[in-house]
C-alpha cells in the first residue's frame, strides 16, 4: 500500500490527500465558504455614518471656499486701494483717444 499524505491547499484552503509514490491527488475536499452575515442595523449605522462624514467633508469644502472668497476679495480691495494711491492723474493714449 502506498503513503498517503493530508495536505491543505495554501491558495485555496481545499484539503486534499496525496499519493506520495504515484504523485498524484487521491482525494479532494472544497473548502467550506463562510458566509458573511451583516447585521442590518450594523449596516444602517455604518451607512448614517457615512453620510454624516460626507456632510462633514462638504461642509470643510464649503468653508474653505468662502475662506478663500474672502481672501480674493480682500486681496482686490488691496490691489485697488494700491493703484489708486499710485494713479497720478495721468491716463495712458488709447486707440479710441487718438480719433
Amino acid at each position: 500500500m502506498s503513503a498517503t499524505r493530508n495536505l491543505t491547499c495554501p491558495h485555496c484552503g481545499s484539503a486534499l490527500t496525496v499519493d506520495v509514490e504515484a504523485g498524484v491527488i487521491v482525494h479532494h475536499e472544497a473548502p467550506l465558504e463562510k458566509k458573511v452575515t451583516i447585521d442590518f442595523n450594523q449596516r444602517v449605522d455604518g451607512l448614517k455614518a457615512e453620510q454624516q462624514r460626507a456632510a462633514d467633508k462638504m461642509d470643510e469644502a464649503l468653508r474653505k471656499e468662502n475662506d478663500r472668497s474672502r481672501l480674493m476679495e480682500d486681496r482686490f480691495a488691496e490691489l485697488m486701494k494700491g493703484a489708486a494711491e499710485k494713479d497720478d492723474g495721468t491716463r495712458p493714449l488709447r486707440d479710441i483717444d487718438l480719433d
